[in-house]
């Protein structure tokens, strides 16, 4: 008896929204014109509407969805005809003259701007962003929509071509190629499976176009008359209507016959220069009449048996799961791995990226098998990324990243600097025009690495410094003088043998032998005198050898001399 209520509430809500008949509606800046057969029946006025751009029907659920445009941004509304309430589905997009289409299988709102596609839930159950979510990024301007609800998907036509792909995006194969000079709208219907579009080469008029969902069998079906300007595409049960700018009005033409468009309904072109789409009054019963194999829509048609419950909703509804009806509509309890609101998402579907394979494990959790140069538990990382530091990575033969460094780099990940530690000594390094480094050393440094001290064995005799002009400077020890301290002051000053120290005065001095004296001992003794005399001389030599064997010790103790040192430093002086 519950479900014999049901199906009497939904026949009391088509007789409300079916007070006035009507097979197409047109939208006119703030309303919403409905006709049937060609005239006007009745007007719906949206108050808080500022420009009505698009507008398509929910057969199911029989309401509105309209685009509301209010530059630079759009919104997009539900109208219920028979409560007259209005709710806001998406607000605030920014786009450019919106088209609007609607799947009621998986209750999904899609619409486009220029270079990209967005999609809402309208499933009560479903999260969305604000906005919306993005769906596919275009790389050519994108004119109009359809989606194909039993078949799962969305269509989109530009000037360079015809595409579609799945409802979640994926799948994108393209149908019809080949630039013209305008492709403007595009319409899919169920009962002849076919996608029908309006388009004009360069050189010729407008035609309306058809083929077979895969973009076969492509025919022209009608060639309009000269500057006739075609858009607003839609399709009925017997008829295609389309909007013609330059006539300012709607067109029909049998679907299934070849015969001449009619004008049905003249509309001023300053009150719909922005009106994108048409919506027909296409039932589902009559989408699908003849089609056999649309499973998906027909579970969405209620039917009574013979004992008044309600049947087949469910019917092939849920791709993998369980299906129960609750007030909202079928729903489904999904199988391990899958999810969605038919459960027609594989937990596989885009979880590995960058050509990975996916698998579920023994938790039902998808795990992915990488390709070569890709890891990361969703093969997200590629294994090149930021490995090599200053150079080109490439993935090897044995699967590890390989370095190509640039000049002046090297080491496994390029991240040795050809000059570091190359210049020592606090040296500038820079590489030359043969890309090999070279040293600018600081004042006291030379040598091809700044390595060698210019004090280095400089100074002979004394400490060595740097000057402000950067030359070695010698502060030589006592007894030597020069630049480099390599002039012994004692160097040929005594005579004969004698030994030269330095005197009080830092000055070079003689010791001079028995036989000799004078200042630097040149002057030779006479021998006179007798006896005592020569005593007295023999003293005197004796006394000065001992003096001299002294004085020898204490070079050896103060210089280190070893005795050959010392006999060679004699010889010398």
């Amino acid at each position: 008896m519950h479900c014999a209520r049901v199906l009497a509430l939904i026949v009391l809500l088509i007789g409300l929204v079916h007070s006035f008949s009507w097979d197409i509606v047109v939208p006119r800046n703030k309303q919403l014109e409905f006709l049937h057969h060609g005239t006007l029946t009745h007007t719906e006025l949206i108050p808080s509407a500022t420009m009505i751009t698009s507008v398509t029907y929910d057969a199911v659920h029989y309401r509105l969805l309209f685009t509301d445009w209010n530059s630079p941004t759009m919104s997009i509304y539900s109208y219920d005809q028979s409560t007259r309430n209005i709710q806001v589905l998406v607000m605030g997009q920014s786009t450019y003259y919106p088209r609007v289409v609607y799947d009621p299988v998986t209750q999904a709102l899609f619409w486009m701007d220029l270079y990209s596609i967005y999609s809402s839930s309208l499933n009560p159950a479903s999260s969305n962003k604000a906005d919306g979510n993005l769906l596919a990024k275009l790389g050519h301007y994108c004119r109009d929509l359809a989606v194909d609800s039993c078949g799962g998907y969305i269509y989109w036509i530009t000037d360079e071509e015809i595409v579609r792909a799945r409802l979640d995006g994926s799948e994108r194969e393209v149908l019809i190629t080949g630039t013209v000079y305008y492709r403007l709208s595009l319409a899919i219907d169920q009962q002849t499976q076919a996608i029908y579009w309006t388009e004009k080469t360069h050189a010729d008029h407008y035609s309306i176009e058809r083929a077979n969902f895969n973009g076969k069998n492509r025919t022209t079906l009608y060639i309009l008359n000269n500057d006739q300007y075609a858009f607003s595409l839609a399709v009925s049960k017997d008829f295609i209507y389309w909007q013609i700018h330059g006539e300012e009005g709607i067109w029909q033409l049998p679907k299934n016959k070849t015969s001449t468009a009619t004008k049905l309904h003249s509309i001023s072109s300053s009150d719909c220069w922005l009106c994108n789409r048409v919506a027909t009054n296409y039932t589902i019963e009559e989408q699908i009449e003849g089609v056999k194999s649309c499973h998906a829509l027909q579970a969405l048609i209620p039917r009574e048996s013979n004992n008044g419950s309600t049947v087949s909703i469910c019917q092939n509804y849920c791709f993998q799961g369980e299906c129960s009806v609750s007030a909202e509509g079928p729903t489904c309890s999904c199988k391990a791995g899958y999810s969605g609101e038919r459960c027609e998402v594989n937990a596989c579907h885009k979880h590995c990226l960058n050509g990975g394979v996916c698998s579920l494990n023994k938790r039902v959790e998808p795990v992915c098998q990488c390709t070569a140069g890709y890891d990361g538990e969703r093969c997200d990382r590629s294994i090149c990324n930021e490995y090599c530091l200053q150079g080109d990575c490439s993935v090897g033969a044995d699967g590890l990243p390989k370095c190509s460094c640039k000049a002046g780099f090297s080491g496994e990940r390029c991240d040795v600097n050809a000059c570091h530690k190359h210049c020592l000594n606090g040296g500038v390094c820079s590489l030359n025009k043969g890309v090999e480094p070279v040293c600018q050393c600081t004042a006291g440094y030379n040598g091809e690495r700044c390595e060698k001290s210019i004090c280095n064995e400089y100074c002979l005799q004394g400490d060595c410094s740097v000057g402000d002009d950067g030359l070695p400077k010698c502060s030589c020890t006592p007894r030597y003088s020069g630049d480099r301290c390599e002039v012994n002051a004692c160097h040929n000053h005594c005579s004969n043998n004698a030994i030269c120290y330095l005197n009080e005065e830092d000055e070079p001095a003689c010791e001079c032998t028995a036989d000799y004296e004078g200042e630097r001992c040149d002057v030779a003794i006479t021998q006179t005198g007798d006896c005592a005399d020569n005593t007295t001389q023999q003293v005197l030599r004796d006394l000065r050898s001992e003096v001299s064997q002294v004085i020898k010790e204490e070079l050896k103790r103060i210089l280190h001399f070893s005795a050959d040192k010392l006999d060679e430093y004699e010889a010398k002086i």
